[in-house]
Formats: structure tokens, sequence, C-alpha cells
């Protein structure tokens, strides 16, 4: 989910580049995206992965309308997080595109041009019962992209919603690490609900002994 910060509407809008520039953060890394309608501007932090991004949209008579967007659910602590490391860059590259192109005092009062849907991620989840009475008992995010803890807090993002709708104990799962079996690879895996754990790097026979503990724990069968 995404939510705009602020707009605004610009004759030939362009991001500042050059020596007078943006100047990021260490921790934070800016990425160009193509859209159907426009093209963004995508702020990752190392820690918090994306924290927003800003989108230029074409209005059709020569404008670019800006909108600055901290991603996440309004509803996430995290979303504080991202909006308080976000915020302030969108608001230096609006000054600096003032500066480069005058004020936005003659923007026009209408918003810009609807825009398409984006296409929707689909992110792989597993739900496990209790072998006694069939109540879900945890749920399983799989993160095959997740190999910093920015790429385990993108996923987390994600799927916030629904984690907190089941309300379930929850991992988010990343890739398999090393060589050889499957089986014997270890994975780094983040408990993220009902409270989070620093990140883990676990083996499947390890994480699923202490899965089958809390699924028999559930309706006493441990």
């Amino acid at each position: 989910m995404e939510h705009p910060k602020r707009t605004h509407t610009q004759k030939n809008a362009n991001v500042p580049s050059g020596q007078g520039g943006f100047r990021l953060p260490p921790d934070v890394s800016v990425s160009q995206q193509p859209l159907p309608y426009g093209r963004a501007f995508v702020f990752r932090h190392r820690l918090l992965g994306e924290v927003g991004r800003i989108v230029l949209q074409e209005t059709g008579d020569g404008r670019t309308h800006l909108s600055y967007e901290v991603v996440g659910d309004p509803a996430d602590p995290m979303t504080a997080e991202r909006a308080a490391i976000f915020q302030p860059l969108g608001m230096e590259l609006a000054r600096q595109m003032e500066a480069a192109t005058g004020p936005t005092s003659d923007a026009v009062p209408s918003g810009p041009p609807p825009r398409p849907p984006e296409p929707k991620e689909v992110i792989e989840s597993r739900l496990i019962p209790c072998e006694r009475c069939g109540c879900m008992v945890a749920m399983l995010i799989f993160a095959p992209q997740a190999t910093d803890a920015g790429g385990f807090e993108d996923y987390a993002r994600k799927m916030y919603p629904e984690y907190t709708r089941l309300d379930l104990s929850t991992w988010i799962i990343g890739p398999a690490l090393g060589d050889g079996p499957l089986i014997d690879r270890p994975a780094d895996i983040l408990k993220i609900w009902p409270a989070r754990a620093p990140i883990e790097r676990r083996r499947p026979a390890e994480f699923n002994s202490m899965l089958d503990r809390l699924v028999a724990g559930h309706c006493g069968l441990g």
C-alpha cells in the first residue's frame, strides 16, 4: 500500500542531477523505475528496504505531476520510520526543482490523469494448522529475494495487512544458503509477528522442530 504525502505540478519537471543535485544519506540509495504512466525514483534504506518513491506523471499538457509516496500500511509502526527517512528527501527534491524550474505558484489546480493499475506481486505463504482442532497456528512467508535486512523488511511491509489480520505467529523465510542438498541448507529467518525478533540462520530440521512444538502445544498434544 502506498499513500501520497505531498503532490504538486510543474512544467517540464526533471530531477536535479550533477554536483548540486541530490545528496543521499549513507544508508539510502535511489533507482529509477519506468511506469506505464511516467517514471518513479525509488528510495531504499539498507535496513528498512524501500521507504518511498517520487512519481513523475505526465499530464499531457507539457507539465509533470509529482507525488511523494511513503510505502507501507499507515497502521504499520514501521511506516513512520520510513516516512522519517523519506520525507526530508522529497522536500529537498521539491526545493531543488523549484530552484531549477521556478516556483510552483502557477501549478494547475486539477490533479493528474487517473493512473492505470500497476501489476500486483504474488507472495507465496503457507498456513500451518493444528493437527487436533484444525485451527491455524502459524504463517510462513517465503521470501526468495530477501538476501539482506532490507529485503526482509520489504516482505514484512507487503504482507503486513495479511499477517496482522490472521494474528498468527509469523516467520519470513529467506532463500536457502550455500551448496548441497536443500534439506541441509540453512536459511535466514525473521520472526515478524506477534513480536519481532532478530534475523536468525537455521537449518530446516531445526526450524521444523520448533514449528512442530508450537503446533503440538496448541491443543496440548505435546
